[in-house]
């Protein structure tokens, strides 16, 4: 019996040490999860930016300087027989400009109301009366085939000087290439009839006013950066014209009926034009020294509806007739005017240069060339009565459009708030 007891003490301490074994080998338990981690406060909802921005961003801008209108040409017909050819200028102009808007936030333009105004300075004027006869020493004058001169006009600083001094020939001595006829090369001007001063106004109270409001828009670069407008435009125009012209239609008395401002008073051609449309501009920008200097070109053009209106008030005229002692005048009093609805154009071109003195605040130096088409009437054909028995036609006249075509250098400073 004992090597049955020897052999089951072995199995049994055989299995204790199989048993220690496999236990040691096991892995150490798992330690136990970690809570997940708590879920973030929710954020409060953020506040809907205003499509105007939430500071203050005021846009300001002024310029202002010296104007150049360009010079209208003004003549004027009666007859076939009587002209007047004269232009007006205008000195010491005046323009300015003014802006006002708003910025809008994350670069999405600016809304601006701006305003253009020049005024006209003195005014100059040089006319001339023309006649198709010349000066025979007799009431009659001799017939030409074409129109000379008898009057000049000139206006400068105030100071009004006419001259008459009519045109003469003479078969015997002028005709110089012997065909019977007076030519324009023959023709003298001897003796000056007429010579008087006088003072007038210095300014017709010529202006241009214009109201744009439109959106700003940039793009581009940062070397080269452009903008663009879109907008509407209402046009202002006031002012007079003066228009020396014959006040009568036939050549009887040659030295007489001319409107040369003292003795017989011009026509004085009130003007007012009114007009609205659509307008829209183009730049170009060229930066330098990181947009400290920027140098630019822009176009511009507004398509507009316009009223233009003309009147001269009174006026006198003078007719004539056949009496018993001989060729007698009839003074008569005149009146033309003309009202025209049409579309017409304004085009516009500026260049130059904006300094930025500091951070919002530039300095800016533009010359700006606007032409203002069709912007004023003027009278080129009158009708007016030959005799006793026309007085009652009246007078009239055919008009044409002329341009106001406006040349300014300006100076001005411009703010985002």
């Amino acid at each position: 019996m004992s090597w049955t007891r020897c052999l089951t003490a072995g199995a049994l301490a055989a299995g204790i040490g199989l048993g220690s074994h496999v236990k040691a080998q096991e892995p150490p338990p798992s330690p136990p999860p970690k809570p997940a981690p708590a879920a973030p406060a929710a954020e409060p909802p953020k506040k809907k930016e205003s499509f105007w921005g939430e500071h203050f961003a005021m846009y300001l801008e002024t310029r202002g300087g010296p104007a150049g209108i360009k010079d209208v040409d003004n003549p004027t017909s009666t007859s076939a027989q009587l002209a007047s050819d004269s232009t007006i200028g205008f000195e010491n102009n005046k323009s300015g400009r003014f802006d006002i808007g708003w910025t809008l936030p994350r670069g999405r333009g600016q809304y601006i109301l701006r305003f253009t105004g020049v005024a006209d300075g003195d005014y100059k004027l040089d006319a001339t009366g023309l006649q198709q006869g010349y000066d025979t020493g007799t009431p009659t004058p001799g017939p030409i085939g074409f129109l000379a001169p008898w009057w000049h006009v000139s206006v400068r600083n105030g100071n009004l000087e006419t001259t008459q001094t009519p045109p003469f020939w003479n078969a015997n001595t002028d005709d110089a290439n012997h065909n019977g006829l007076p030519d324009p090369g023959e023709l003298r001007y001897p003796t000056t009839l007429v010579d008087v001063t006088s003072m007038v106004p210095k300014d017709l109270g010529m202006q241009i006013q214009a109201w744009d409001l439109f959106y700003r828009r940039e793009f581009g670069g940062v070397k080269i950066h452009s903008r663009w407008t879109a907008g509407l435009r209402y046009l202002d125009v006031r002012g007079a014209l003066v228009t020396p012209s014959w006040l009568k239609s036939v050549q009887d008395i040659p030295t007489f009926g001319y409107s040369d401002g003292v003795i017989n008073n011009f026509i004085l051609m009130g003007q007012s034009n009114t007009g609205y449309g659509p307008v829209g501009s183009g730049e170009i920008q060229f930066r330098f020294f990181k947009q400290r200097l920027v140098l630019y070109a822009e176009g511009q053009a507004a398509f507009l509806v316009e009223k233009l209106k003309a009147d001269s008030g009174s006026f006198t005229y003078f007719a004539t007739n056949q009496g018993v002692g001989g060729l007698e005048v009839l003074p008569g009093l005149g009146h033309i005017n003309r009202s025209v609805d049409k579309t017409a154009w304004n085009l516009g071109i500026e260049a130059g240069v904006r300094v930025r003195l500091l951070e919002g605040f530039n300095l800016i130096v533009d010359w700006n060339r606007t032409g203002y088409l069709d912007s004023i009437l003027i009278p080129t054909q009158l009708s007016i009565p030959q005799n006793a028995s026309q007085v009652s036609l009246g007078t009239t006249s055919l008009f044409i459009s002329r341009d106001l075509v406006v040349s300014s250098l300006n100076l001005g400073l411009s703010f985002q708030f």
